[in-house]
């Protein structure tokens, strides 16, 4: 199982909306197959496993066990049902991580399995799942994207000063990670303060991979479509309560009487997008924070530099599990996470 997690976290940057998955076959203690769900649309961990058994291996398919991180799913999306597919095959015996998060699924591909007389056991590796697969486990159980919140801050506590634009308060490791963090969500978010006093480009240029969705609150329509991150040729996500078309971009208004946030969560949904990269300003990060449940993740860090006075720091939530707390370069990085969400994640 362990071999089979090695495998899904392979899958990880190109597979959207998916979980990623890793299945290993064994028949004599001898991996002959093994696979991983490697992009968005294509075959499922399963499929690729058996599909790289040796022609020889092949009449062994009914007699191995397959490890599989997930459990199989149990209907037809864009590819063909996994758990028919090990019936089909003959597979005799199959190990689960553990179950499929969605509420409407959960159980459904072990018991379709069960009943065609395929042995099937499931082990406790949720909380390895959901560590793998956040977006997709706030998908299925929230309905919304993961939401992950960083920032940077100085010393004695400031985010940066008013009227002095960009700020440079964290150093190069502390920037190189966050340009990897940026590629591995779907989608960053800011508010238009952030837009209008520091003028940021959004994208990945650190590190390879691709840059994520722009998205950004402008409540009242103050943007002009004439800032920097409108001209680099892709589309930006703008929500608002004010009406305001902008071209090349896709300008969504809200009733004034709703918040924003709500509305940028169920868009992703529908786009398929599932992890959410919030870097500011500071009020839309206490948005996030005092909402309910609309966060899962806190990522900040800490320099050595003093500022002085400026704009407060958010206020770290009560409600946080330290994950992590180690050096980035110069600076200390700090990672909580929301107890509720992983509470929910890990009791499946």
């Amino acid at each position: 199982m362990d071999r089979a997690f090695e495998l899904a976290e392979l899958g990880r940057p190109k597979i959207r909306s998916n979980p990623a998955v890793g299945c290993v076959i064994i028949h004599n203690d001898t991996i002959i197959g093994e696979g991983y769900h490697k992009e968005f649309g294509g075959p499922h961990a399963e499929i690729n496993a058996i599909s790289s058994v040796k022609s020889g291996d092949l009449d062994k398919l009914k007699e191995a066990t397959f490890y599989v991180t997930l459990e199989p799913c149990s209907f037809v999306g864009k590819t063909p049902s996994c758990a028919n597919h090990l019936i089909e095959t003959g597979v005799k015996h199959v190990v689960i991580g553990s179950l499929d998060p969605n509420p409407k699924v959960s159980g459904r591909g072990v018991g379709m399995m069960r009943a065609r007389g395929i042995q099937v056991e499931v082990l406790h590796y949720a909380k390895t799942n959901a560590n793998l697969n956040p977006g997709f486990y706030s998908a299925m159980l929230h309905s919304r994207p993961y939401v992950t919140l960083k920032w940077a801050q100085s010393k004695d506590g400031f985010i940066g000063q008013l009227g002095k634009g960009s700020v440079p308060i964290s150093g190069p490791k502390s920037r190189y990670l966050t340009h990897a963090w940026r590629s591995e969500h779907h989608a960053i978010l800011v508010g238009s303060n952030t837009i209008l006093e520091d003028d940021p480009r959004l994208d990945v240029r650190l590190v390879k991979g691709e840059s994520p969705q722009v998205i950004v609150l402008d409540r009242r329509g103050r943007l002009t479509g004439n800032e920097k991150v409108f001209t680099l040729g892709w589309e930006v996500w703008v929500f608002s309560h004010t009406e305001k078309e902008m071209k090349n971009h896709r300008w969504i208004t809200v009733d004034s009487n709703k918040p924003l946030i709500p509305k940028v969560f169920a868009t992703m949904i529908a786009h398929e997008m599932n992890t959410l990269f919030v870097e500011g300003g500071r009020l839309i990060h206490q948005a996030f924070l005092e909402g309910p449940m609309w966060w899962d993740e806190l990522r900040y860090f800490t320099s050595k530099e003093m500022l002085g006075h400026g704009i407060d720091a958010p206020a770290i939530p009560a409600d946080c599990t330290p994950y992590v707390k180690e050096d980035a370069g110069d600076d200390e990085m700090v990672i909580l996470r929301s107890k509720q969400t992983w509470q929910n994640f890990i009791s499946l």
